[in-house]
């Protein structure tokens, strides 16, 4: 075996590479070696080592003799345990010389032997493995071998015989050896060398001081949490250990402590940042002591880490760990900081090869002691100030922040050196001109010169960015100091070292006392946005209601008109979110005025805000979550969101930054998945597979899924739980001990595979999963390819479960870009929501007290599973089981207890019949059996309830922190674990101090209900002094109102006892409150809100409080939590010092709860009517009586009770009914129905009397209430005069409405009704008339509207008539501002009420008039009995047409929804100028055209049923022929071209019902259009029209044109067939119309024709163009085309000219213009190319003015040719008026062919009278001349054909042209020869 040596185990150079490892190796023989005197090979062993290794040994290997495993005496018997035996004690005993490679061998030399059972150490000089090597890899075996001849001589084989090689004791075996892990092992690892780790001070002001200096030893003892950062190279796994050494004398602690580091520094900031995670808990700390022989504390803490520690990208992990400083210092101190990871077993993995930086930037030259690690100092120094200007990273204001340190002061003259460490990131300014040796040290002051007089110039410390150094500054005592100077702001604040200044005061000092003084002060955060997450629920495309999560954390606050954005990339779109958020878990609060928007940016790209509105948003962590609708295609690359925090957002993407931006991946968008969902498990297969529904439990869950498409490669599965769920860090486990079961034979159970279902695939193993990493609710899968399609499969995982159920409770799985639908999650056996435990007192019991204070507390719980009632056979059934914290005790009696348990807000409790309560010897677990009929419901059955359970409890003897409740449920009594159900940790609460003393009395014993109570005495006490503003508080039973004035929030009554004028007389008398005080159960509170006595203490403890007050008992005893009067002492901080209960008096209550209504609804005097009598019994009885006293004439001799009462007596006003054996309970409510009961005669309010007697001797009277007016009062009655009426609002609006007001009012309508209406009983001002309508057997009935309300008798009431949402009726106050004696409307007096209704169904509507005094009690009714009216159908109806062209017979499809109407005749009704068609074909089936609407002049037919029968409801696809008009028609009134059907049941019979339907436009056809120039008397000018049509016909072209307007075709030249089909058409001219050779099809045609045009503007100045089949049947056509208006202009003659027309070439074009007469009013010229045309002038002479006579501007910029599609010619405009003289001009530039001509070839010459004309159509242009277009090949003008060279033939106008004539005739010379 091996020898541990080294902080490893593995020698002291134990690093792949490392040459000069000492290893040690401990043999035991178990054979003897000898030389029996042979001169070479004939003794010899082999050692072997690992591969990579290369073995030497020193001299004979001898080890030191200083090593622990030579020294340690574990049984103290002074010898020690381990005898340092060596292999050889002269150089003539043998020797290594043979060792090469992995292999060392020692040879015996003549005449030497090994014996058997020897023991030697052997100290080998490695070169490790280049490679590292775990302790138990496989190949990372020692071995042995002896070879031996003995005492053979003639054996002469090298070496003798050789034993087989021997392996090392394995590193497991030396486990179970004693003392064998201390000393011994089976290999030694070879191990990685960390990437910087860090080890920085903690936050302690002495985190840099030794323990030095105090009177005691807690004063002496300098501890701190010292930080540790390092990143994994190596996988570290689950359970293994960080392993810390500090040099010695600094003290872990046996037992060591390890805190994470503030979350700050846990911070995500992008994937292209460090990250630092936490050591996973839970975690194990142990001190030891390293050398553990000679070490004096224990500097080595070994942290056990339960976690996964891995190796990423990136990633580091921190933590802090508490140490004690020791009292001295030494400079080797700084060479001794090391950290070590291990694995589970406790193998080295990796470590630090040198000691563990301070400053990360260290370089590796700067190697004196205080480069490296940090050290102790003497003292601390407190008050220095530390202030960057801008905390905003460098990246947002490209310049270095201005930093201040002030108030550096020393208690005596120093002068030292000093280094100043930034946290890493931040980089100091070397510019030293920015350096300022001063600062202001607060409040203006200036702080002294740095350093000394004139301040001291800093450095870097060498290539140190971040380390200032002065080798010598001076203080003088007690003086502050400070500067300034600029550094450059990082990022981020750092993750992966302290975010901390470190001030080191004598920092290159090796003594202690020279080592002055040192502080680290903690930075402030860098202003930037970090923890920016996005995440999601569900990433398939498409889905509607998924959640997306946003988390970010802010440095800055945000206030008003500020807030903070996130936006998405391009791959974000399609995101559509609800503008709504819900905070997450663990979220800080955000404020309730923030609004957040959510849309898209001009480029679609998701856009998210939060503004502020008022309250700011404070620096904090929020996460908050939005549904959202996914995009509704794929997404293969995560988008980018961004995150910023900005001032002003309205300015954005203007941005004037809080904190700096961080961008954070989103999520790619993958399609649907076939399958994914839990595999639903039989009970069985629950309990083989653990599956654990109980929260905060580990549990076992199967999924299934299928895929669409066979994955191609090596991928991860993303399984994703709602959240609360968190997997486990390694989620895969072991071969050994697996989490992820995807194999068959284990999935459903251990050894399952032979009932493995049918249904799913088999998961092969040469395809199971790789790897599992669990991240919270993640857990990603990586599975090798093999997985196919569409089969199912199934896997096995762990997870935890959360402690509540998730509010979005569903999974998705996400593999092969493919994502599931989200399916359902289970729910988690807990109650519901959020349960809570509300005590009545928060006061200790007073320890030994024979009287303590019982304490209800109500547990307020909604269970999950129900807790079954008992069954038949067992003698209970479920069981509630309720848990105490420590020191509470449940109240009992001989373990019996009471409860109240009862569903949330019922009136009363389940019987106690149904529960046993119990309560166990410890009395801290209550038992509450279901011993009934009676279940608990849980949410698991649909039918789940709330429950509050109030059990009593004495409090703990002293005040405790909160700690959790417990309440379980159980499906059985005996509460074993498989009868577990629910399990519930609910909140507790504080106990605090009690009252020295407390009582509260009722003096005078008044105890009736809602009766007076005259004086309530309260005397309490206290254990503390009170001082001045402390607050004294007490709270009356809830019930008790003692305000006097509310106002004033005075005491009903107060007055203190004993003391003058009062107990706190600078205070002066306490103040009352209440809230609820309106209603009958008000809460109130005396109190003294804040004491100021102007002394201390303000009032002594333990004396007496003594005062009265007065109060009203409420009507009962209030409920059993709120019968209690507490007292509460509060500091002046608001802290709770104590606080006490005193139970109330019992209540005894009257009659209560009277009242006395009409059962079915209020009922006229002298009908019949059923009337309720409720109450609510104080005292037991048996019977009541009734008496009504007013109105007179009520009679009781025919009215009836319940079967299950006795009447004894009636007669008359009087009444007497016994209940029996069911009785009058106390408390228990009554309402007994009395049916047919007379009603009085003349109304009024009733009066009545109450009374019930012990039994039915009416003897002995119990309860009573007397004259009680507290019931209906009984209306008169309404008459009606005459048959109601109603009028349609289209009849009211007959002008509006011709068609509409024919016709009958409709359901679904608004109408006009008026009823004629008389009052047996005045109504008085001040009163009211309430209208209401019902419909039979409780349907709807009609809706009113108080608009357009009156009513008129001999004149209009004064009426105000308003709405009652709840009931649907009209209210309208009579004279509401006349005395209520006043009368309204007089008796027996007809008047008339008009008001607006709206009939929902034609069926029965019944009206109601009720009348009301000014106390809205009833004066008049008609008992809703009066009929109303006969509404018909309205019906639905649709029209729809394919195509409507102008003046065309079409076809109209017309669908009609009839409603309940039955008929058998419909009568359709056209808009203006639409007819039927009457010919041959007709109007349709069963359509027959019939005469004109009345004055309306609407065309009408009729459908008649051919058999006779109704129609059915749906009359769809009726298709009818109809003749357009010209145009739209506009119609008359509102009405337009909304068609109508009227339906009747036959013949002369009555309308059932009418509908109307929008109607369609007249569609002109598109792209109509003419172009002429509009010149006064013109003649045979070009004009072009334009059209495109939509079907293919049409075979003639017919052209209407307006008066005065003489077109022409037939004349040669005239016409331009264009882009016709089929070459030039037939033609004639009066009327214009052309026969086409080839029909047209779809598409966009044009054609010209010459046209001579009138002197001026025709009066209709419009064009009509039509286009037939070949029948003359109208295809398409456009109306009333607007023509130009016609200009007085002297021009003419436009012509068009090109050199060659074959695609592509550059072609010349010239177009010319002829002027007549001199003109003046131009400015310029425009040429406008068709469409695919483009000219190719590329310099400005390539424009030719052929006629010089044109007057162009000045210059070469007279054309303009910016636009490829145009051409401007500028006049001359040096003069104001310039002059174009009467001649022809041409201009001639360049154009380039297109590939083909546009179908409207038109060209286009236009006069201008400005410059900034654009296009022909424009207001700058006084006419325009068209010019058909020239198609490819057309052969060119003579006068500009080309030859095949490109040379112009023929003469050009002017000399230029006369030089192109001539080139072109020399170059055809030279062709020619």
């Amino acid at each position: 075996r091996l020898v541990l040596t080294g902080a490893t185990g593995s020698g002291p150079k134990p690093f792949a590479g490392d040459a000069n490892n000492k290893l040690v190796v401990r043999l035991k023989f178990g054979a003897t070696l000898w030389n029996w005197g042979e001169t070479s090979l004939a003794s010899l062993f082999e050692v072997q080592l690992p591969p990579g290794y290369t073995c030497n040994v020193l001299g004979s290997g001898d080890p030191s003799a200083d090593l622990d495993v030579f020294k340690v005496d574990s049984d103290n018997d002074d010898y020690p345990d381990n005898r340092r035996g060596l292999l050889a004690v002269s150089q003539l005993d043998g020797d290594w010389a043979r060792s090469m490679g992995q292999s060392c061998q020692y040879e015996l030399y003549p005449y030497n032997r090994i014996y058997a059972g020897q023991v030697v150490y052997i100290e080998f000089d490695v070169i490790n493995p280049t490679s590292p090597m775990r302790k138990d890899f496989i190949d990372n075996v020692w071995s042995i071998q002896l070879s031996s001849k003995g005492a053979d001589a003639n054996n002469i084989r090298p070496g003798g015989p050789s034993m087989p090689y021997v392996d090392f004791t394995s590193n497991s075996a030396i486990q179970s050896i004693e003392n064998g892990p201390t000393y011994f092992q089976g290999s030694a690892a070879v191990i990685n060398e960390l990437v910087d780790p860090l080890f920085q001070p903690g936050e302690s002001l002495k985190s840099f001081t030794r323990s030095c200096c105090g009177t005691s030893f807690s004063q002496r003892r300098t501890q701190q949490y010292m930080r540790v950062f390092f990143r994994p190279g190596v996988t570290v796994g689950q359970r293994g250990y960080v392993v810390v050494d500090a040099p010695d004398m600094f003290d872990f602690g046996e037992t060591c402590v390890v805190k994470d580091l503030p979350d700050a520094y846990y911070a995500y900031a992008g994937d292209l940042e460090y990250e630092l995670r936490i050591l996973k808990p839970p975690i194990v700390c142990e001190g030891e002591r390293y050398p553990p022989l000679t070490a004096q504390t224990y500097n080595r803490a070994s942290i056990r880490v339960s976690g996964l520690i891995d190796t990423i990208d990136l990633v580091y992990y921190g933590f802090t760990v508490l140490v004690t400083h020791p009292t001295s210092y030494d400079p080797l101190m700084n060479e001794q900081w090391k950290l070590w990871l291990e694995d589970s077993m406790g193998y080295s993995l990796e470590g630090s090869k040198d000691t563990v930086k301070f400053n990360p930037k260290q370089a590796a030259t700067q190697t004196l002691f205080y480069h490296k690690s940090w050290g102790l100092y003497n003292d601390y120094i407190d008050g220095i100030v530390v202030n960057i200007a801008d905390l905003r990273p460098y990246d947002i204001n490209l310049e270095d922040s201005l930093i201040t340190i002030h108030s550096i002061t020393f208690p005596e003259a120093t002068q030292t050196s000093l280094r100043i460490t930034a946290p890493l990131g931040y980089i100091w300014n070397t510019n030293w001109n920015n350096f300022v040796a001063t600062a202001n040290c607060g409040e203006g002051v200036p702080c002294e010169d740095f350093g000394g007089a004139g301040g001291v110039l800093p450095q870097v410390e060498g290539t140190v960015e971040n380390a200032l150094v002065w080798g010598q500054v001076v203080f003088e005592p007690d003086i502050k100091y400070g500067f300034q100077h600029k550094i450059r702001v990082p990022l981020f604040s750092p993750r992966i070292s302290a975010n901390a200044f470190f001030f080191e005061f004598g920092y290159e000092k090796a003594e202690i006392t020279e080592r002055i003084r040192a502080v680290a002060l903690e930075a402030a955060p860098v202003a930037a946005m970090i923890n920016c997450k996005v995440g999601y629920n569900t990433n398939q495309v498409g889905i509607t209601d998924n959640r997306m999560q946003f988390e970010f954390q802010t440095q800055t606050e945000v206030s008003y008109s500020a807030g903070i954005i996130i936006v998405g990339d391009m791959n974000c779109r399609g995101f559509t979110f609800t503008p709504e958020y819900v905070l997450l878990e663990g979220s800080d609060p955000l404020p309730g005025d923030l609004t957040l928007s959510a849309g898209t940016e001009a480029d679609m790209t998701p856009i998210i805000q939060l503004k502020v509105q008022g309250t700011p948003i404070s620096p904090g962590h929020y996460k908050i979550e939005l549904k959202v609708a996914n995009p509704g295609g794929r997404i293969l690359t995560p988008g980018i969101w961004t995150f910023g925090s900005y001032n002003d957002v309205s300015m954005y993407p203007t941005k004037y930054y809080l904190d700096n931006e961080m961008q954070t991946p989103g999520f790619v968008i993958n399609n649907r998945m076939s399958y994914a969902g839990f595999y639903a498990l039989n009970d069985r297969q629950k309990t083989d597979t653990d599956r654990e529904d109980r929260p905060g439990y580990m549990n076992n869950l199967i999924f299934e899924f299928m895929l669409r498409t066979r994955p191609e490669e090596v991928q991860d599965m993303l399984l994703k739980a709602p959240h609360g769920f968190i997997f486990e860090d390694d989620c895969l486990g072991s071969m050994t001990s697996p989490k992820l079961k995807t194999d068959f034979n284990t999935v459903f159970g251990e050894n399952t595979g032979g009932i493995w279902p049918g249904d799913l695939e088999v998961w092969q193993s040469t395809f199971a999963p790789v790897a599992c990493v669990g991240d919270g609710r993640d857990a990603r899968i990586t599975i090798p390819i093999g997985l196919e399609l569409a089969v199912r499969y199934a896997f096995r995982i762990r997870v935890q479960n959360p402690l509540n159920s998730p509010e979005w409770n569903k999974w998705t799985l996400n593999y092969n870009k493919e994502s599931s639908d989200p399916f359902p999650g289970f729910n988690i056996w807990t109650s519901v929501g959020n349960p809570t435990a509300v005590p009545v007192s928060y006061a200790r019991n007073q320890g030994g007290s024979t009287d303590p204070i019982v304490n209800p507390v109500t547990l307020t719980f909604k269970p999950y599973k129900n807790v079954p009632a008992k069954p038949a056979e067992e003698d209970k059934g479920g069981v509630v089981r309720v848990e105490v914290p420590s020191n509470f005790r449940f109240v009992h009696d001989n373990n019996m207890c009471e409860v109240d348990l009862r569903v949330t807000g019922a009136s009363t409790p389940i019987l106690p019949n149904q529960l046993e309560c119990e309560v166990d010897n410890s009395e801290t677990k209550l038992n509450l059996y279901m011993i009934g009929n009676v279940a608990i419901s849980g949410e698991e059955s649909g039918n789940g309830q709330e429950y509050q359970l109030i059990v009593y409890v004495f409090n703990p003897n002293a005040p405790q922190e909160a700690a959790d409740w417990h309440l379980n449920t159980y499906s059985k009594y005996t509460r074993e674990p498989e009868f577990s159900l629910d399990e519930s940790q609910i909140p507790g609460f504080p106990i605090h101090n009690d009252l020295w003393r407390y009582s509260v009395s009722n003096v005078l014993g008044e105890y009736n209900g809602n009766k007076r109570v005259s004086e309530v005495e309260i005397v309490l006490s206290f254990r503390d002094h009170v001082k001045d503003g402390d607050k004294i508080t007490v709270y009356s039973p809830r019930g008790f109102n003692i305000v006097s004035n509310p106002e004033m929030d005075t005491c009903d009554n107060y007055r203190p006892v004993g003391a003058s004028p009062d107990w706190f007389p600078f205070t002066g008398a306490p103040e009352c409150f209440c809230e609820d005080e309106r209603t009958d159960f008000p809460s109130c509170r005396v109190q003294w809100v804040k004491i100021q006595e102007g002394k201390s203490p303000a009032f002594p403890r333990k004396k007496d409080i003594t005062f009265k007050i007065s109060t009203r008992n409420p009507k009962n005893t209030p409920f059993i939590n709120d019968n209690f009067w507490r007292a509460e002492h509060h500091s002046v901080t608001g802290a709770l010092q104590a606080s006490q209960i005193a139970k109330s008096w019992e209540v005894n209550p009257q009659l209560l709860e009277v009242d006395v209504r009409f059962a079915n609804g209020y009922r006229s005097a002298g009908s019949k009517a059923n009337i309720d009598f409720v109450f609510t019994p104080v005292n037991d009885a048996c019977c009541l009586e009734i008496q009504a006293e007013y109105p007179l004439e009520f009679d009781f001799t025919q009215a009836m009770v319940h079967s299950k009462y006795t009447i004894l007596q009636q007669e008359g006003s009087r009444m007497v009914i016994s209940f029996g054996t069911l009785g009058l309970s106390p408390g228990v409510a009554v309402t007994l129905r009395v049916t047919d009961v007379t009603l009085g005669r003349g109304g009024g309010q009733t009066r009545w009397n109450l009374m019930t007697y012990l039994d039915e001797l009416l003897t002995t009277q119990k309860d009573e209430i007397l004259k009680f007016e507290g019931g209906f009062r009984l209306p008169g009655n309404v008459i009606l005069e005459d048959e109601p009426l109603l009028t349609s609002a289209w009849k009211e609006a007959e002008s509006i409405y011709p068609v509409k007001s024919l016709f009958r009012p409709r359901i679904g309508e608004w109408a006009t009704a008026e009823f004629r209406l008389s009052f047996s009983q005045a109504v008085m001002a001040q009163g009211k008339l309430i209208v209401s309508c019902q419909g039979a057997e409780g349907e709807q009935g009609y809706s009113l509207r108080t608009d357009g309300f009156i009513i008129v008798g001999s004149g209009q009431i004064d009426a105000v008539a308003v709405f009652d949402d709840s009931t649907g009726a009209i209210e309208a106050t009579l004279k509401a501002d006349r005395p209520a004696t006043e009368t309204a409307m007089l008796a027996e007096t007809p008047y008339t009420v008009t008001l607006k209704v709206y009939a929902h169904t034609g069926g029965v509507n019944l009206w109601r008039f009720d009348t009301t005094d000014a106390d809205e009690g009833f004066t008049n009714t008609n008992d809703g009995l009066t009929q109303g009216f006969s509404p018909v159908e309205n019906f639905l109806l649709t029209v729809s047409v394919v195509r409507s062209p102008p003046n065309a017979i079409i076809e109209v499809v017309l669908n009609v929804d009839k409603g309940d109407a039955v008929i058998r005749e419909l009568m359709i009704i056209a808009p203006p100028g639409f007819k039927f068609d009457d010919g041959v074909e007709g109007c349709g089936d069963m359509c027959t055209p019939g005469p004109a609407l009345g004055s309306t002049g609407r065309r009408t037919a009729t459908l008649t049923s051919p058999t006779g029968q109704p129609f059915p409801r749906q009359l769809a696809g009726l298709r009818i022929r109809m003749k357009t008009p010209e145009h739209t028609p506009i119609g008359t009134g509102s009405e337009g071209i909304m068609w109508f059907v009227e339906g009747r049941t036959g013949g002369l019979g009555t309308t059932q019902g009418w509908g109307q339907g929008a109607g369609f436009a007249v569609t002109q056809m598109a792209g109509s259009a003419v172009y002429y120039a509009g010149v006064s008397g013109l003649r045979a000018t070009q004009i072009i029209f334009t059209f495109t049509l939509d079907v293919d016909a049409g075979s003639y072209i017919a052209v209407v044109p307006p008066a005065g307007f003489h077109l022409s075709c037939s004349k040669e030249g005239a016409l331009e067939a264009i882009s016709l089909p089929g070459g030039k058409p037939g033609c004639i001219d009066y009327p214009m119309q052309l026969q086409l050779r080839e029909p047209l099809i779809r598409g966009t045609y044009s054609f010209g024709a010459t046209v001579d045009l009138p002197e001026e503007t025709p009066q209709v100045n419009t064009f009509n163009l039509i286009i037939q089949d070949s029948y003359k049947n109208v295809v398409d056509a456009a109306f009333a085309i607007q023509g130009e208006d016609i200009v007085e202009l002297p021009v003419e003659l436009p012509t068009l000219r090109w050199s060659r027309a074959d695609p592509g070439v550059r072609t010349n074009v010239s177009v010319g213009i002829t002027f007549t007469e001199d003109v003046t009013s131009l400015k310029a010229l425009l040429v406008t190319l068709p469409e695919l045309f483009e000219h190719d002038v590329e310099k400005p002479i390539e424009v030719v003015n052929v006629n010089p006579r044109f007057p162009i501007s000045p210059g070469l910029d007279w054309a303009d040719t910016q636009e490829v599609d145009r051409i401007r010619i500028f006049l001359d405009d040096s003069e104001d008026v310039t002059t174009i003289p009467a001649d022809t001009y041409r201009f001639s530039f360049p154009v380039l062919m297109p590939p083909d001509v546009p179908r409207k070839n038109i060209w286009f010459i236009s006069l201008c009278d400005d410059r900034t004309c654009k296009q022909p159509s424009d207001a700058q242009v006084l006419v325009s001349f068209p010019m058909a277009g020239f198609n490819l090949y057309d052969v060119a003008p003579e006068a500009l054909r080309v030859s095949a060279s490109g040379a112009v033939l023929g003469a050009r106008g002017g000399g230029f042209d006369l030089v192109c004539t001539l080139l072109a005739l020399l170059t055809l010379l030279k062709l020619s020869f």
